[in-house]
């Protein structure tokens, strides 16, 4: 059975101020359709329009869902270092593409010690999923370079690289208390994938 990728990041990216104000509402007691009601009735998600507010609501409502109270604590109340890496974690295991790209490429390419991600790296990544893929080998290459360009967005957002031109590697150190955490629920791979084997 192949593996179901999604490309569905091209168009809903990282969500960070969305995602916050959504675990806000979920630590004060919100049901995810409670929390559909309120944000949309006070438009807390700031949009000068409603027309892209659902689909974009669905994907931090799913995001959302898969964190423990302490992980929503931490993306809430952490500081800005560790909640934007809960914020990453949340798409991570929420989109099996980019999790594979995390550990096929960002994480291989730290543990070689390079410097940078590259153009090659993106196209590498895909070409492989569409000999793997018959979804990602009929995809456009309109949304192959969205994708890749959401993908280096999300990562400098996330403070893995140091900016989407350049693309510099920096890899996360982790905050005690979500490691530990991380750790706690079985997630070393995580970890690892995120920090570039470094901790």
């Amino acid at each position: 059975m192949e593996p179901q990728y999604s490309s569905n990041l091209a168009s809903t990216l990282y969500l960070y101020f969305e995602l916050k104000q959504v675990a806000k509402l979920t630590l004060a007691g919100l049901s995810p359709e409670e929390n559909k009601i309120k944000i949309k009735e006070e438009n807390l998600f700031q949009y000068a329009t409603s027309k892209s507010i659902d689909k974009l609501l669905s994907a931090t409502l799913k995001r959302v869902a898969i964190l423990d109270e302490i992980m929503l604590n931490l993306l809430v109340h952490g500081s800005l270092h560790t909640s934007k890496l809960v914020a990453l974690i949340t798409i991570i295991k929420t989109n099996r593409l980019f999790s594979e790209f995390i550990e096929e490429i960002y994480l291989e390419k730290v543990r070689l010690g390079e410097q940078a991600l590259e153009p090659r790296d993106f196209r590498i990544f895909f070409n492989n999923k569409a000999e793997q893929n018959s979804k990602v080998a009929g995809w456009q290459e309109s949304t192959l370079r969205k994708l890749s360009q959401v993908y280096s967005r999300i990562l400098f957002e996330a403070g893995l690289i140091n900016n989407t031109r350049k693309k510099k590697l920096t890899p996360p150190s982790m905050e005690q208390e979500l490691l530990v955490h991380l750790r706690k629920i079985g997630d070393q791979r995580l970890i690892i994938a995120m920090s570039g084997g470094r901790m």
